[in-house]
């Protein structure tokens, strides 16, 4: 794509306390700007939290509202669309039948965002406006909090290194369907949400401690009205506050509830039973750990999903960026477990060489060449839980992490890589694995990604280094692995001729081994 075309796409937010709309212009992430923004409080969030369904009556109004959506789309001459949803529909027990009397009804399709990658959109604009300046955190770590209707994530980084990311199911109507009306009316309530706050998150207390973290990043619409509620005026889109002045914030309501947010901030009822739990987070959060300063940042999920979309769109360098930051995430998570760095790094190294020669041949994107990474660094940590059926325990262990940034669909390549798993042939894990089918374009990469990493690990198969480098290319019906070696590698050799017979089937091309200088 050019960089001087401008295009216009719209994003549509179904919500758990608004539906919004943005149509977004751009060339670039350095040039986007927003030429409409509407949105609309809604009701049914809690009704969807407390009863997991969504009724004639909410579907009625979504559809109500995505029809003057798309009318205002039609008047701006918009037909890039993207229409999401995150935890207003996802957990409906009727959600497939949500969506599809949506599509029907307005002819948009809800895409369906998962905790995880709902927090990692955020992340991802935030992130890009610290790289930018917008306030400089100098080396002290800093840690993310986004609080969302239905969790919370926490993401710390230092010196442009991410250190930990945990994502929890405790949000700010999750929080709520706990407690009937009658009880959140008690007098007893904010203490009582407090401790259910406390004890929940009290695994996350000594993770957080462990990192002397200075800086807490809010961000979002909660953010932006904290700071409204507190009277404290942005500069250069950003507001400080002390947590003292917090903390003393929330106790200046002698017990905080959403029947005296509405009375004393004249807020709606709705955003009071959002915005109440959301400041007890912080409040707990600001009691239990010691850290500098409170810094919100105006940020939202909508405009981190936009960033996204139009980084992937304009191929921004601001991807390999976030790339370099997630990769090495993964390789925290994977000390956690038995697991050989060296090793994994040298894997990792091989399978992108490999995965290059080869990614044109296999009409392969690029971003299944970072799963590819991925896989080859968190291959081994099933060995932490059963050292005899490691590949097994590594597969489940993937598929039951949080990996920031990635689908769940993403997870499961990436555990059936690591792990060998082959959905549709019958393995010696298959007593292990309940079978989960994958769509045919799914299994088809999953099984030359497989046919890569199997090469890759093969070429360090004795976990010793004995091959120092190495470099690929594609000669007609060969691929030829040049390297450079050290001691005797017969092992290496004949594991690599082994896994060679699959990587034909799969290409079409002929792997070969030749020691010569890189």
């Amino acid at each position: 794509m050019e960089n001087n075309t401008r295009h216009y796409f719209g994003i549509i937010h179904i919500g758990t306390v608004n539906m919004a709309m943005k149509i977004i212009s751009f060339t670039s992430l350095d040039d986007m700007e927003v030429i409409e923004n509407v949105s609309q409080e809604v009701e049914y969030g809690e009704e969807v939290f407390k009863t997991h369904h969504v009724s004639f009556q909410s579907l009625n109004e979504i559809c109500r509202i995505l029809t003057g959506f798309r009318q205002l789309l039609k008047d701006y001459d918009v037909t890039d669309v993207r229409v999401i949803t995150t935890t207003a529909i996802r957990e409906a027990d009727n959600m497939l039948n949500a969506l599809d009397q949506i599509y029907v009804r307005t002819g948009f399709t809800v895409e369906v965002v998962h905790m995880a990658k709902e927090i990692y959109y955020k992340f991802f604009g935030l992130y890009y406006h610290v790289l930018k300046g917008k306030f400089n955190f100098a080396s002290q770590a800093v840690l993310l909090i986004d609080i969302t209707s239905g969790g919370m994530g926490l993401t710390c980084w230092q010196n442009d290194e991410l250190l930990f990311q945990e994502n929890v199911y405790l949000g700010s109507l999750r929080i709520l369907e706990n407690f009937t009306k009658k009880q959140r009316q008690h007098l007893s309530f904010p203490t009582a949400v407090r401790e259910f706050i406390h004890g929940n998150l009290a695994p996350l207390w000594a993770n957080v401690q462990a990192h002397q973290i200075q800086y807490v990043v809010l961000s979002g619409k909660s953010a932006v009205l904290l700071g409204r509620l507190m009277h404290m005026e942005p500069q250069n889109g950003v507001t400080l506050i002390r947590p003292r002045d917090f903390i003393q914030f929330v106790q200046s309501f002698h017990g905080l509830t959403p029947i005296k947010l509405v009375q004393n901030c004249g807020l709606s009822e709705g955003l009071a039973n959002v915005i109440m739990p959301t400041i007890m987070l912080y409040y707990e959060l600001f009691r239990t750990i010691d850290v500098d300063m409170i810094v919100l940042m105006r940020t939202t999920f909508t405009e981190g999903y936009s960033m996204h979309y139009i980084a992937e769109t304009t191929n921004a360098p601001y991807r390999e960026h976030q790339h370099a930051l997630l990769l090495g995430l993964a390789r925290t998570i994977a000390s956690r477990y038995l697991y050989d760095p060296a090793h994994s790094a040298r894997v990792e190294s091989y399978s992108a060489t490999l995965f290059k020669a080869m990614q044109k041949l296999g009409g392969m994107s690029e971003r299944a060449g970072y799963l590819l990474r991925l896989a080859a660094i968190l291959h081994e940590t099933g060995k932490f839980i059963n050292m005899r059926k490691h590949r097994v325990c590594s597969y489940e262990l993937i598929r039951r992490t949080d990996l920031f940034g990635l689908t769940d669909e993403e997870k499961e390549v990436v555990a059936c890589v690591a792990a060998y798993v082959n959905m549709s042939a019958t393995t010696d894990l298959s007593a292990d694995i309940v079978e989960r089918r994958l769509e045919p374009e799914i299994e088809l990469l999953v099984s030359k990604l497989q046919a890569i990493f199997s090469l890759a690990d093969a070429l360090d198969k004795s976990h010793t280094g004995k091959i120092t480098a190495i470099r690929a290319e594609l000669q007609e019906e060969e691929l030829i692995v040049h390297y450079e070696r050290r001691l005797d590698i017969s092992l290496e050799r004949w594991m690599f001729a082994k896994v060679s017979v699959n990587f034909e089937e799969v290409f079409g091309v002929t792997p070969k081994l030749v020691k010569g200088q890189v």
